[in-house]
């Protein structure tokens, strides 16, 4: 999401949404226009990714929305009427969501939905339904959020959607012909837990038992027929938010929070698999390396911690837009970096290591006065050997970064056995 069209007519009130969507997302442009007049001549020569509306302008008592929409616009209408004339009129719209005009909350939904439109381009959710009304329903309702949709027509052909699609939400039907919702909330919770894959049961039934059973098998919302637009909605809004908040903690978890680089206690995790594969595959080589930052302790003194966090950032980034996607790279303490490389040899790693090396000796970092640093790392590798232990080969690879030191620094070497 790139572009935003606000189209209010109280200038104030105007400049301060203005101002909280560029704060809070600065990869946005946002323009404004003060009449649906306005906002029609901008749209002729601007293509807009969500329009932000009032509903009543100058020039328009809310026809503008419905023109907006039916021309494919995804639209947010921000207004200060609340009743239920109101409601109904706005479920008539496919509008992504109204919001209330407050003094108090100001943009706080607001900027919260946008977030969720931007979450959710990555998303994809599985709807399972036997009827194709209702199917197209629920395709236009979703892709008006910005998610991406898939369709099945009952559970057995919703699990061979889940075999060949990452999903993130199985929105699904209890009755059907073949394999009904409960059946396929029962094969999905044999290998995804519902922070893996939530899923929302949607059903005519009405009596506790029937809830009960989808709530013990892990569903994670029960929708009753008939509903709402809105509330239906809301339940995959706020759903998705748990997903995403699950998202934020794992990563927080699994990350050092300077660098964004894996920590340690994901290295531990993943390593002894890539080890087993290793072990395994004849085939599938795995290396190991050490990086560590020369003189990094003289940085820091000379130059201040601040500017030390700037190195570690700085190589940080170098190494996640140097590494391939299957490289696992890991803050392993203070200035010291610890890569793992599946399916690597060592004259490879070697190869890889040796580049980043020499990327970062030639970037010039800047200080806050006048002037220009550069500063180098050294490297050791090592190759994993059948019957290896994880520490082993870390150990191999320290002795040969300590060959590096030894030989000046600002080098990489790698470890060969004398056998």
């Amino acid at each position: 999401m790139k572009n935003v069209l606000v189209i209010e007519d109280d200038p104030f009130y105007c400049k301060q949404m203005v101002r909280a969507l560029n704060r809070n997302f600065p990869d946005l442009t946002v323009h404004t226009a003060e009449s649906a007049e306005e906002a029609r001549k901008r749209r002729v020569s601007e293509s807009f990714d969500l329009v932000v509306t009032d509903l009543i302008l100058p020039d328009s008592d809310g026809e503008h929305v419905e023109s907006l929409v039916r021309s494919g616009e995804r639209v947010i209408v921000v207004t200060g009427h609340e009743d239920d004339a109101f409601r109904k009129r706005m479920a008539d719209f496919d509008i992504v969501e109204y919001i209330i005009k407050s003094k108090e909350r100001r943009f706080d939904y607001l900027l919260k939905l946008i977030g969720r439109l931007m979450n959710n381009v990555e998303r994809k959710v599985l709807v399972v339904e036997e009827a194709m009304v209702l199917q197209g329903l629920f395709r236009r309702l979703l892709e008006a959020q910005n998610l991406n949709v898939l369709t099945a027509s009952d559970g057995n052909e919703a699990l061979e959607v889940l075999e060949k699609e990452r999903v993130d939400l199985v929105l699904s039907d209890y009755t059907m012909p073949d394999a009904d919702g409960l059946e396929l909330l029962k094969e999905i919770r044999k290998t995804r837990s519902m922070l893996d894959l939530p899923y929302i049961a949607i059903s005519s039934a009405t009596d506790g038992e029937t809830v009960a059973t989808f709530l013990k098998f892990g569903a994670n919302d029960y929708l009753k027929k008939p509903f709402g637009k809105e509330e239906l909605l809301c339940r995959i809004n706020n759903t998705l938010d748990t997903l995403d908040l699950v998202s934020r903690i794992r990563k927080n978890a699994i990350t050092d929070a300077l660098t964004g680089l894996y920590n340690r206690h994901y290295f531990y995790e993943v390593a002894p698999a890539m080890l087993a594969i290793a072990s395994r595959e004849e085939d599938q080589p795995l290396s190991a390396a050490i990086v560590d930052i020369d003189h990094f302790k003289r940085i820091n003194d000379r130059y201040g911690h601040l500017f030390g966090d700037t190195v570690l950032k700085t190589v940080a980034k170098i190494f996640r837009s140097n590494l391939r996607r299957s490289d696992v790279p890991v803050r392993f303490g203070g200035e010291e970096f610890l890569v793992m490389m599946p399916n690597t040899s060592l004259k490879r790693a070697f190869v890889a290591i040796e580049k980043l090396r020499r990327i970062v000796e030639e970037r010039e970092l800047p200080l806050d006065r006048s002037g220009r640093v550069h500063v180098t790392f050294s490297a050791g590798i090592a190759e994993f050997e059948r019957g290896m232990t994880l520490e082993k080969l870390i150990k191999q690879a320290d002795e040969a970064l300590y060959r590096a030191k030894e030989s000046g620094r600002n080098r990489v070497e790698m470890y060969i056995n004398k056998k």
